[in-house]
């Protein structure tokens, strides 16, 4: 088993480019996104680690469309790693923030910390990626993150992992919050929508190098090979032009995708997306 944190260049290949422009009938558009410009696109490149767990199926007439974007939007925010390779953490401290605030434990948002999972998730790799969703979905339930607010994000502008604080930036007392559990809800398309009612879910796709040429749209891979995997949050699903997507937030900035967001074809398993997937219990 290996993990690397692949930082990908910021020059983008003009000929790959036209080719997916004269591709027909593309449900996305593709581009240069400014995002991508600015700043060097980190994702983690591994040899995959199929860990077994246990399916969960919520079963339900799931409506035609839901979006946690258009139910509770005060209660979901993007972030952004940066030059650390933290999709997983912000994957997972992100929904686990999410469903405190969808479910009501916290009466508001409350921003819960990437860093400090960065900095003591010792079963995961840091700024080097983590090879399983179930590493920091362990670690929320059986230790827990501190606020935002107690240990600020700092790994993104160096690229390194401080040393697991034992108390806040401002030397006051640390308050861990725990999730009570996790469940594997990727069994089937119907599961994810059913179990999406609940909160937000993490997940992962694989990214190909025509991801990284993704504006908008509904995406499906087309060109290119596999260059990495990222942890993501689902936090929608709906149909646009007979095409089903599931709605999915990243950690690369409001400045990228549909402002931080990116649509990805549903019900295919596109991108290994519905191999499995997290909702955190809170």
């Amino acid at each position: 088993m290996f993990t690397l944190a692949v930082s990908l260049s910021r020059v983008p290949n003009m000929r790959f480019l036209e080719m997916l422009h004269n591709i027909p009938d593309l449900t996305w558009t593709p581009g240069v996104s400014q995002y991508f410009l600015d700043e060097s696109i980190q994702v983690t490149k591994f040899q995959r680690v199929n860990q077994v767990s246990q399916k969960t199926r919520y079963v339900g007439a799931a409506a035609g469309s839901f979006s946690w974007l258009e139910e509770k939007p005060e209660c979901l925010k993007v972030g952004e790693q940066q030059s650390c390779t933290a999709d997983w953490a912000f994957s997972a401290v992100g929904s686990f923030s999410d469903n405190r605030c969808i479910s009501g434990k916290d009466s508001a948002r409350v921003e819960y910390s990437e860093q400090y999972a960065l900095s003591c998730d010792s079963s995961s790799n840091g700024c080097y990626g983590s090879n399983s969703m179930q590493n920091p979905q362990n670690f929320l339930k059986r230790t827990g993150v501190p606020t935002k607010k107690c240990v600020s994000y700092k790994s993104g502008l160096t690229g390194k992992v401080m040393a697991c604080p034992s108390g806040c930036d401002n030397g006051a007392n640390m308050q861990l919050v725990k999730s009570l559990s996790f469940e594997d809800v990727c069994s089937g398309e119907e599961s994810i929508m059913n179990a999406l009612t609940q909160g937000t879910i993490q997940s992962q796709i694989d990214v190909h190098s025509d991801f990284m040429y993704y504006v908008d749209g509904v995406y499906k891979h087309v060109s290119g090979d596999v260059v990495g995997q990222l942890m993501v949050s689902i936090v929608g699903y709906g149909e646009e032009n007979n095409t089903k997507f599931w709605v999915v937030r990243n950690a690369w900035g409001s400045a990228w995708g549909e402002q931080g967001y990116f649509r990805i074809v549903r019900g295919t398993n596109e991108c290994q997306i519905e191999r499995q997937c997290f909702l955190t219990v809170v």
